[in-house]
């Protein structure tokens, strides 16, 4: 009977690169919903850059939201985290203190849809092993 050897740490080190291929893919997966004119908005609006936007249109503005990405990477998992003050109430929406509503722009959701993280981690996989 022949015996397998296998070098464990040489594995972890191919699983390592795959995975932080797929933490990539996904962030920009994300970043890219924020940059798609797919978003409803139920009024025209200046913004700050001084473009007039109507509906569908990004969500990208003047970028604050977009370079507010922090990605923080483990073992086994990422975390995704926009820090701009305002990142919960573009994404989940909001009504004002006056009564008017910003209607929620989940591109997390996009994102997730528009990435296939499994399909990448068995790409990378067997082109790493």
């Amino acid at each position: 009977m022949s015996k397998i050897s296998i070098d464990q740490s040489k594995l972890n080190s191919i699983i390592n690169r795959a995975f932080d291929v797929v933490v990539e893919a996904q962030g920009d997966a994300f970043q890219s919903a924020i940059a798609a004119n797919i978003w409803e908005w139920p009024r025209e609006t200046l913004r700050h850059n001084k473009d007039l936007v109507g509906s569908p249109r990004d969500i990208y503005d003047i970028g604050e939201l977009y370079d507010s990405l922090v990605i923080s990477r483990t073992a086994n998992a990422a975390e995704y985290t926009w820090e701009a003050d305002y990142a919960a109430i573009v994404h989940d929406g909001a009504t004002t203190k006056n009564g008017t509503e910003l209607p929620a722009r989940p591109w997390t959701k996009v994102g997730l849809e528009e990435c296939d993280a499994a399909g990448i981690m068995q790409q990378q996989l067997d082109k790493l092993l």
